[in-house]
């Protein structure tokens, strides 16, 4: 072989390695921006449930607070009848006095 010969077999040779450098460059991006792609995915739906069970959270405290809150009013309402009554049983009490007098 002459140097000419050789000389162009090595520049073969680099050109087929720099090819497969880009080649294997090219795949080592697109893995990248694949996986990439999945994990901004992944955090996306990891995001969403934790809005999600934080909304459920907050759904529960607020029916608690709502059922807590009724009962009182309930609580205050039946003391607010029971004073009522017997305002209405005082003045009833006080005309029949009054007319029997």
């Amino acid at each position: 072989m002459n140097i000419l010969e050789k000389m162009l077999e090595v520049e073969a040779q680099a050109r087929q390695i720099v090819e497969d450098a880009k080649n294997e460059a090219n795949a080592i991006r697109k893995k990248g921006r694949e996986e990439a792609k999945q994990l901004v995915n992944d955090g996306k739906k990891f995001i969403q449930e934790e809005v999600h069970q934080e909304i459920l959270t907050i759904e529960q405290e607020a029916q608690k607070r709502r059922t807590t809150i009724v009962n009182e009013m309930n609580i205050q309402l039946e003391k607010m009848e029971q004073k009522a009554r017997e305002r209405i049983a005082y003045t009833v009490d006080h005309v029949l006095t009054t007319l029997l007098i």
